[in-house]
């Protein structure tokens, strides 16, 4: 199993997704975000449970972190 510290997404992986999804002229500071953010976005992944196999039940605890910046009325 990789660890937090171990995931990272390369220039070169953040500009190949870009093209992918049509973003082929994205700026260098906007694929440097993006690079942040499939970095992010990743290591979000790794902490969500998973099932052993697709005909087990959906995996039992999977929790969200929510904004708690809300005005209450």
């Amino acid at each position: 199993m990789q660890t937090e510290s171990g995931i990272s997404v390369s220039i070169a992986e953040a500009e190949a997704f870009a093209r992918r999804i049509g973003l082929a002229r994205l700026p260098a500071p906007e694929i440097e975000r993006l690079r942040e953010a499939m970095t992010t976005i990743a290591r979000a992944g790794i902490a969500v449970p998973r099932v052993a196999s697709k005909f087990v039940a959906p995996a039992p605890v999977f929790s969200v972190a929510f904004a708690t910046n809300r005005k209450e009325s």
